[in-house]
């Protein structure tokens, strides 16, 4: 199964956040949505320190949420977010993930070239844009071919209706699932049914688990 994000790594000052600018723009013109998430040393904030927001999270509130007509902003503390733990969270059903740096978590890699930084010690690298690194016999894009760039990307993360549909329903009722979750649920059951003897190839699973007091419910 394709991974659900692409992570986009490279030494400062390479250009990674204008190459996701411009892939963005064609990804968004073939109709695919875009969900960005970039990783930051620093405690992130969108607001100056007085608001309202601020001075609640600031008395300990574990979740602060901005909500305006055009936008939401979510700020939620401790930190320490995982790359999977945010896309888990945050990415629509059916987006593109695009994250800016957390090269040491597992993930496809697309590199920008220049600076330090060292390909070979880099896991999943799929691509890499900019000048071929020493020893490199993977796929590299000049900066401006972005069509053949979103190509990889699309291939990378899954394009609409590539994998596995998963549905869930908790007492009946269907609850959403977005495009990361079902993938890891997929995969975590493909692996168990792989493990058994005599399956054969799935084409589909089914599992329905039961428990707890056997009074009915009221809704």
């Amino acid at each position: 199964m394709a991974n659900p994000w692409i992570q986009i790594v490279g030494s400062k000052k390479t250009g990674k956040t204008t190459l996701i600018e411009n892939v963005t723009r064609e990804l968004t013109s073939r109709g695919r949505r875009v969900c960005f998430i970039k990783h930051t040393h620093s405690d992130p904030t969108l607001e100056p320190e007085d608001t309202d927001t601020a001075r609640v999270r600031a008395a300990g509130a574990a979740t602060t949420i901005l909500a305006a007509d055009g936008s939401t902003i979510v700020v939620r503390v401790p930190g320490a977010e995982t790359l999977d733990g945010v896309a888990l969270n945050d990415a629509p059903a059916g987006d593109v993930v695009l994250a800016e740096g957390f090269k040491g978590s597992p993930g496809t890699k697309l590199v920008v070239a220049g600076g330090d930084l060292d390909v070979d010690a880099l896991d999943g690298v799929v691509g890499v844009v900019g000048r071929t690194p020493a020893g490199y016999a993977g796929p590299t894009f000049p900066p401006g071919d972005i069509k053949g760039i979103c190509d990889l990307i699309e291939e990378a993360t899954g394009r609409p209706g590539d994998g596995w549909a998963t549905e869930l329903s908790v007492n009946g009722r269907p609850v959403h699932l977005n495009a990361f979750v079902q993938g890891f649920m997929a995969s975590t059951l493909r692996g168990m049914v792989d493990a058994l003897a005599g399956i054969g190839e799935p084409r589909s699973i089914e599992i329905r688990v039961t428990g707890g007091s056997d009074e009915p419910t009221e809704s």
